[in-house]
């Protein structure tokens, strides 16, 4: 009878043993789960981070193709909102949105989407989107050819892009994580007429759109309020 007892007494024992270590680790695991949660609500991700500080930019109303006027004090307004794109990697998780990374815009075929000069120029706002410019302190040539240590850079899909100006295209992604386009380029390659320098000539010169994800809410409603500033002057 006392063998019986001692015994049933072990497996309680060991019974209750595995169920503390059952209970641990379902709570280690709902804790690193929270934590996780949390660090990826706090990190934010900034679609403008890696594009440098521009000299001065200007903005396009909805379906304008003539930029609105600037002065100082819009030049640092629509800095401080193009500056407000961030999302969580939280938010962007929970809508399936994984590729934070600057991306060429390609067909269906995955061939990149290459714009010539004049159709880098026709790129304008829409009815839904507006358009800001960064202009850059202007590239410099160097015996003749393109100095590209005095250009911006950013990295996209590996290869490194380079430019002077940046046209910004973002409707307003209403609280969600969408899509931004970018259309860098070099401005002296814009309606150049020298035929001779493959390196400088128009006529050979190609670009090609790039893709970020941002949340635009913020940035299209401080840009709506500005543009209604300066049409009521």
């Amino acid at each position: 009878m006392a063998k019986t007892e001692k015994k049933s007494k072990n497996v309680s024992v060991t019974t209750y043993r595995k169920a503390n270590i059952a209970v641990i680790v379902v709570v280690a695991i709902a804790v690193a789960l929270l934590v996780a949660i949390a660090v990826m609500c706090t990190v934010k991700i900034d679609p403008m981070a890696d594009i440098g500080k521009p000299e001065y930019c200007t903005v396009y109303d909805l379906g304008a193709e003539e930029r609105e006027p600037s002065n100082s004090e819009t030049d640092s307004k629509l800095r401080s909102a193009m500056g407000d794109m961030k999302f969580s990697v939280m938010s962007a998780v929970l809508q399936w949105k994984w590729d934070y990374s600057y991306n060429f815009k390609r067909n269906k075929d995955g061939d990149k989407i290459e714009l010539s000069d004049e159709e880098v120029k026709a790129v304008s706002s829409t009815e839904t989107e507006y358009m800001v410019e960064y202009f850059f302190k202007p590239v410099e040539l160097k015996d003749g050819n393109i100095d590209y240590t005095t250009a911006q850079s950013i990295k996209v899909d590996g290869e490194t892009v380079y430019f002077d100006t940046l046209k910004i295209v973002f409707g307003d992604t209403a609280g969600k994580v969408g899509t931004v386009s970018l259309y860098p380029y070099i401005g002296l390659r814009i309606d150049n007429d020298n035929t001779d320098n493959y390196e400088i000539s128009s006529e050979t010169y190609k670009v090609t759109g790039i893709n970020v994800r941002a949340n635009t809410s913020s940035a299209y409603a401080a840009v709506k309020d500005l543009i209604t500033s300066i049409h009521r002057g």
